[in-house]
């Protein structure tokens, strides 16, 4: 036998899949009887923080992974669940404080498939099996889906309690599509240092299956370097401190409230507006969200620069808002453009015709709750007015939104015993 045959017999055996790495944005098919690897390097490097999914759509998705900086290149292993071909797209790197941000983006997807994925860096698999998957947005706009919701998550890790909602999401029958982030994300400042054990550790089961789409808090704004922290740590729509994107029949509008005075204030409410008035007739619903309150009785203040906004929200048809920083939960009554609740409306839970009006909840008690205060809505230190709350409950929670075609289902959910303690329904 001569040398060239067995080096073909050893090949063979050996399984060694050779693999031409492409730019991020394409994609080269490879049979998985062919199994291919790229040329391993050095020792195998530190998976710091698991992969999470980001701007997870129709046809396109983005993993991103962080790990020590002796990493010089990244790729992601791709396939139709079910099937055995896969697919392999080359990522770009991102150095940051000592780590190595590994971020693939994934192109020519089918719409509402799902698909497995492994990760490697410098040719080392880092993470994979059938636990490591994701969705694609569908296209069809009757397509049913959910979504949950909460803020202030990622508190120090031994006050914290952000695992309890990340354990009652993954043992939800049906998982939810994605999530959204109500502001303070990770405290105390929003650094970079504190992602990894406040927010990422704690909800790495649930990230690596569900993209989660956050806005920024008060507290994620103290960091000296705001830019070199949130939007290293997101890869979001726009410029990632306010921006929209679409599910199905609904349309969703991430705000930038800051310190409470919001961010380029004129400027994020002229493109606030021209969004909604652009929209409101093409989607069947639209979701804003945002870290703070306007009106409330919690320990909160009322937040003069989100109360006026209302006019905004009744006007362009938005149907629901959804905030944190409050650590606690609060369902409002529908409001009017001026802020007002109408008298009249005696059933709370199934609304038939909210035209003009909108609701808004907080959902702060994500990672912390205060300990220090109770609910009450007729205590004037909360506010001036309670019959303004629909209902309240001071539990570590998140919400939970179903919508399908014109009707919208919101499910209040106790992180602990993952029990629906509120409920209601808009129709119509």
């Amino acid at each position: 036998m001569n040398k060239l045959n067995i080096m073909i017999r050893q090949l063979t055996l050996i399984g060694i899949l050779t693999i031409t790495f492409l730019s991020c944005t394409s994609v080269s098919k490879v049979k998985n009887n062919s199994t291919t690897i790229t040329e391993v390097i050095g020792v195998k490097p530190e998976l710091v923080r698991e992969p999470y999914l980001q701007k997870v759509r129709e046809e396109s998705a983005i993993i991103t992974w962080k790990t020590n900086g002796i990493v010089t290149n990244c790729y992601v292993s791709y396939s139709e669940n079910g099937t055995e071909d896969k697919t392999i797209v080359k990522g770009y790197l991102t150095a940051h404080e000592g780590f190595m941000f590994n971020e693939v983006s994934i192109l020519g997807l089918k719409p509402n498939t799902t698909y497995n994925y492994s990760i490697y860096s410098n040719g080392h698999v880092l993470a994979t099996g059938k636990d490591y998957y994701f969705k694609t947005a569908p296209s069809n706009k009757n397509q049913a889906f959910s979504f949950y919701a909460l803020g202030d998550i990622g508190a120090k890790e031994k006050s914290s309690f952000a695992k309890e909602p990340a354990n009652r999401i993954t043992e939800l029958a049906i998982k939810p599509d994605f999530g959204l982030g109500l502001g303070d994300i990770v405290y105390p400042k929003g650094e970079s240092k504190n992602y990894d054990n406040h927010l990422f550790k704690p909800f790495k089961e649930v990230f690596k299956n569900i993209p989660f789409y956050p806005v920024a808090g008060n507290h994620d704004w103290l960091s000296i370097n705001h830019d070199e922290n949130f939007k290293k740590e997101w890869n979001l729509p726009n410029k990632e401190y306010y921006y929209s994107f679409t599910y199905a029949n609904t349309l969703f509008i991430g705000l930038d409230s800051r310190d409470g005075n919001f961010y380029d204030y004129e400027h994020q409410t002229i493109w606030l507006e021209k969004t909604l008035k652009e929209n409101k007739d093409t989607y069947d619903w639209i979701v804003v969200y945002l870290h703070h309150n306007g009106k409330s009785c919690t320990y909160k203040n009322d937040y003069e620069h989100v109360k006026g906004l209302y006019d905004v929200f009744a006007k362009n048809s938005v149907d629901l808002v959804l905030n944190g920083h409050a650590h606690t939960y609060e369902r409002l009554k529908p409001y009017d453009a001026f802020g007002n609740v109408d008298a009249s409306e005696t059933n709370q839970t199934n609304y038939k015709n909210l035209e003009n009006r909108f609701i808004s909840v907080t959902i702060g008690a994500g990672g912390k709750i205060n300990k220090k205060w109770k609910p009450d809505a007729n205590n004037s230190e909360n506010c001036d007015d309670g019959t303004i709350v629909a209902h309240s409950e001071h539990v570590p929670s998140f919400g939970l939104i179903t919508i399908e075609k014109k009707t919208l289902t919101f499910k209040g959910i106790n992180s602990y015993t993952g029990e629906t303690f509120d409920e209601f329904v808009i129709n119509k």
